[in-house]
């Protein structure tokens, strides 16, 4: 398996990772799709939330920081993964581009990984494809998605929590900002692309104000947006040290309330995922967005609580 250096790049260091596919069967029931492609490991954009980081620690590095400055950038998966996407297709079932890190991410520009597997679907009829992304590199491959949107069920899910550029340019440092994303959204739209608003996460107490929400919502629909998906902020080690360290940086009073919320459990349920539940529907009704995919899942096997974030 080789690791070696393609690059450097904004503090980003690219490595080579020889992969059989970049097709993976997804073995958890709680998700709507059967297959996940992740061109890359690691994630340049930077997010302080990112639930993903975790799995670099089956590379061998165990600094959650790294997962965002260390890329491995899959190679020499061509073969297997078209033999892959042809059973998958006969059988029907649904590919998820994006799951743990974004497709179109910074050094897609020059990797063109995510290109590659897009022209093995595009050759194809019938494929069921989702796409998550922050990413504006998306356009460069209108081309692609227009003719796999001819062929086959394609929808595009842009990943946008806020609004409000100052926070994001925290939060998300390396992303793009919204006015961008708004764009990325407009000219999917305009190019009749299905597309969806990804409100994932929602971190509590930062970025669940209703005017704030009802103002994303409002500038996604008037981009053409249709549909949106929704989750809470979801917690684990070591993913749940290095945003929790941020918040006691940036937003100390809440950083007792956090550690409380989040005692012994990764998911926020019970009173606040209620509150949230009722607030989105009825934001999302005001602006004529229609349900995604369910991304709104409790825990499997939580118990409903009482809880206030904020006591």
């Amino acid at each position: 398996m080789g690791r070696e250096t393609i690059r450097s790049r904004g503090g980003v260091v690219y490595r080579e990772l020889q992969s059989r596919s970049l097709l993976n069967r997804c073995v958890s029931t709680r998700m709507p799709f059967q297959w996940t492609v992740n061109p890359y490991r690691g994630c340049a954009m930077g997010c302080r939330y990112c639930y993903a980081a975790y799995t670099h620690e089956f590379m061998g590095i165990a600094t959650p920081e790294e997962f965002h400055t260390t890329v491995f950038v899959k190679r020499g998966a061509e073969p297997e993964t078209a033999r892959r996407l042809s059973a998958v297709v006969r059988r029907g079932e649904l590919i998820a581009l994006g799951t743990a890190t974004d497709p179109y991410q910074p050094g897609e520009a020059e990797e063109r990984i995510t290109r590659g597997f897009l022209e093995a679907v595009a050759a194809r009829r019938g494929v069921r494809l989702g796409i998550t992304t922050k990413g504006a590199i998306i356009l460069r491959d209108l081309d692609l998605l227009r003719r796999i949107n001819l062929r086959s069920t394609l929808s595009v899910h842009v990943s946008l929590i806020s609004s409000r550029p100052e926070l994001l340019r925290e939060l998300e440092p390396w992303a793009p900002p919204p006015e961008v994303r708004i764009e990325v959204m407009r000219r999917l739209a305009e190019a009749q692309i299905p597309i969806a608003l990804s409100l994932a996460p929602v971190l509590p107490a930062i970025t669940d104000d209703e005017s704030d929400l009802d103002e994303l919502l409002g500038r996604v629909a008037a981009a053409g947006v249709t549909k949106m998906s929704w989750n809470i902020l979801f917690l684990r080690s070591p993913t749940r040290e290095k945003y929790l360290r941020w918040v006691a940086a940036r937003f100390p009073r809440l950083h007792d309330a956090y550690q409380r919320a989040y005692a012994g459990r990764v998911y926020l349920g019970g009173a606040y995922r209620e509150r949230l539940k009722i607030l989105l529907e009825r934001l999302r009704a005001r602006h004529g967005l229609a349900p995604a995919f369910s991304a709104d899942r409790a825990e499997q096997g939580s118990r409903p609580e009482q809880m206030r974030l904020w006591a």
